[in-house]
């Protein structure tokens, strides 16, 4: 199931934490800011108990099962509240009565002094208990090792009701920090967690058991979040809003930008046009295909608004290239190369010297990476560069396979940054954004239909098209992992998510610029 992300009003709901740090903004919040911890545990359950009555189905008794830490402890404050509100509720204590401490146990004795019945099992009923809503309030964000078979079989118990599934924080079972499975998993329609997501709810695995995800604001204060969590945010409208700055009266082409695409190739001369359409409807004032002979001849014909010409030709002479390419260089606002790219090694040396001479700004994608990554790896860039590579690229990259990348895309990312000094893009199910200093973006859009070719070469151009128009390297590259996911998502609703093809992609772009704007 995917994500549907659905933020509070607050704006550093948008940004995303560890377990670890989570923990830590809790102690600061407690300790420094004097916020009560029963203040922060009521907030949180009342939320859940709010968020229940908009997913049950039908009157029988909701069902929370609260494990016996502060997850189970706000399961409890729901249940009080669901029950103020006229709801029977079914509540499961699994650790025992005298083992509950702090926080937890305040709001266990609050519930049973409301007379709700608390049944304390270390092990699930035997039978089906009728409901309309299960909340899962069994393991929260802390669980870092397996999952115990008591916790697991309550999991399956949950799993097994015929009823929707509510999980507090993050289901049960699942790594809140890689998205991992620890164990039998709580498979939820809706996840309400507190403050800020966690990277769990976004990594890995973790979308397939998230489901919805409803971050809501418990009265955490922002000081005691931002020494974690500033620099790592879920992309939004406020990163898509520099794409989409109102153009001067009197601008012309010139002033819109000027982007040199490399690429193209026999039989592959359509990510270049891929690139080149992104590039023109991401507001690219000039854009030229530099391509070899055989492709320039069969786009004269079909690139109506951009410019080719031969710009490949096979040279071992690295100094060579160079003195061909420097006048456009020189004359270009951004560089995008690597689409359709040609794979000979005789075309290796320019795009190589490239990536350490060119001074514009440029995007390196697809073959031009892999050229990279076989010319011995990355170096420490000296110029503005975005590198946009799929998990396969990124572990060519790194010397790793492409499973290792997957099983941590965060660690991938930053691996990546640093060994290139530059801005990357991991692109896949939630793209990742990182920069030099550590600032991570994570992209909450998109969607399976975007699994198809082209898509990345239209994300090549738009970042490049957003480069020639004076954004940052991190700035446009935020800007066009989201404006290309919001793309896809509106083709989706328009064209279907099977069979979704990358035009409609280009042609859903001008729609998110106007819905925006």
């Amino acid at each position: 199931m995917r994500v549907a992300y659905v933020p509070s009003l607050r704006p550093s709901a948008r940004w995303v934490l560890t377990p670890t740090e989570m923990q830590a903004a809790d102690a600061r919040a407690i300790a420094d800011l004097s916020v009560p911890g029963l203040a922060l545990m009521e907030n949180a359950g009342r939320h859940v108990a709010r968020a229940a009555l908009t997913v049950l189905e039908g009157s029988d008794p909701v069902v929370i099962v609260c494990g016996g830490g502060n997850n189970g402890g706000d399961g409890f404050v729901a249940a009080r509240h669901l029950a103020s509100w006229g709801q029977r509720v079914v509540v499961y204590a699994t650790a025992l009565r005298h083992t509950y401490r702090g926080d937890a146990e305040s709001n266990l004795r609050a519930c049973e002094l409301a007379g709700i019945t608390v049944f304390f099992d270390s092990v699930p009923p035997t039978s089906f208990t009728p409901c309309s809503l299960v909340i899962d309030a069994l393991l929260g964000t802390g669980l870092k090792g397996a999952v115990r078979e008591g916790s697991g079989a309550w999991i399956q118990w949950m799993n097994h009701l015929p009823a929707p599934r509510l999980s507090v924080d993050v289901p049960s079972g699942l790594c809140a920090l890689k998205g991992a499975p620890l164990g039998p998993v709580v498979s939820a329609q809706l996840t309400v967690t507190f403050a800020c997501s966690k990277w769990g709810h976004w990594l890995g695995d973790g979308p397939d058991y998230v489901g919805a995800l409803e971050v809501v604001d418990i009265g955490m204060p922002d000081l005691a979040l931002a020494a974690d969590a500033a620099d790592h945010w879920l992309l939004s409208d406020v990163d898509l809003a520099p794409a989409f700055r109102p153009r001067p009266r009197r601008w012309h082409k010139g002033n819109a930008g000027r982007v040199w695409l490399l690429g193209g190739s026999q039989g592959r001369s359509g990510a270049l046009r891929m690139a080149a359409d992104g590039a023109l409807r991401a507001g690219a004032g000039l854009v030229t295909l530099g391509t070899t002979a055989g492709v320039a001849a069969s786009l004269q014909a079909s690139a109506y608004e951009a410019m080719v010409e031969v710009a490949l030709e096979p040279a071992d002479d690295v100094e060579h290239a160079s003195i061909r390419w420097r006048q456009r260089v020189g004359e270009s606002d951004a560089i995008v190369a690597g689409p359709g790219y040609p794979v000979d090694p005789c075309f290796r040396a320019p795009i190589v010297d490239g990536w350490s001479s060119w001074a514009c700004p440029a995007v390196f994608d697809a073959d031009g990476l892999n050229h990279l990554a076989r010319a011995g790896g990355l170096s420490v860039a000296t110029a503005p560069r975005v590198m946009t590579p799929h998990p396969g690229e990124a572990a060519r990259l790194l010397g790793i396979s492409v499973a290792e990348v997957e099983a941590d895309r965060l660690a991938a990312l930053q691996r990546l940054v640093i060994a290139g000094g530059a801005v990357v893009v991991l692109k896949g199910a939630q793209t990742l954004v990182g920069a030099p200093g550590g600032a991570v973006a994570i992209c909450p859009d998109g969607n399976p239909g975007m699994a198809s070719a082209g898509m990345g070469d239209i994300l090549s151009g738009v970042i490049g098209a957003l480069l020639a128009r004076g954004l940052s390297p991190m700035d446009a590259a935020c800007a066009g992992v989201l404006w290309h996911a919001r793309a896809g998502d509106r083709a989706r609703t328009l064209k279907g998510e099977n069979g979704l093809l990358a035009r409609d992609v280009i042609d859903s772009l001008g729609d998110v610029e106007r819905r925006q704007c």
